[in-house]
């Protein structure tokens, strides 16, 4: 029951991402602004990044799985401090210098449902959802490698 949920959620989550870097679905999403460069950096590191969730589970490893949910919950912990802190604080960080802009240039146009807070980049929908696959494959994970 924990491998076909967690298999299904890691796939799901990979898939997701692949599809929402390469396909445009504007508004949902908005590739067509990426640079070339920006979209194969964005699909090749997360291939191998949102992959390894997948290929540990599918070598049946227990410790493999444990793995993956940390890393998992690693990914999910940057999607917050790079999505979240700069909503609800502002791109204040030195990291984040040109987070505003590439957040106009690419995510501004895009469906955000939450509501302004000053000018801080809000997440948008295509990310909201993507955070919480995030979230689910990494419990997923680690709740196959407790009970499963």
């Amino acid at each position: 029951m924990f491998y076909l949920f967690a298999i299904v959620l890691t796939n799901l989550h990979l898939i997701y991402h692949q599809i929402t870097t390469h396909i445009d679905l504007f508004p949902f999403n908005n590739v067509r602004e990426y640079t070339r460069k920006e979209q194969l950096t964005e699909a090749a590191i997360h291939f191998i990044s949102m992959g390894f969730p997948v290929l540990a589970l599918l070598s049946d490893c227990k410790i493999m799985a444990l793995v993956a949910a940390v890393e998992l919950g690693l990914m999910f912990a940057g999607e917050i401090y790079t999505w979240w802190t700069a909503y609800f604080f502002g791109a204040r960080f030195a990291w984040q210098s040109n987070w505003k802009e590439l957040h106009q240039r690419i995510f501004s146009k895009t469906i955000i449902m939450l509501p302004a807070r000053g000018k801080n980049p809000a997440p948008n929908l295509e990310h909201c959802i993507l955070h919480i696959l995030t979230l689910l494959s990494g419990i997923a994970c680690l709740l196959y490698y407790i009970y499963g």
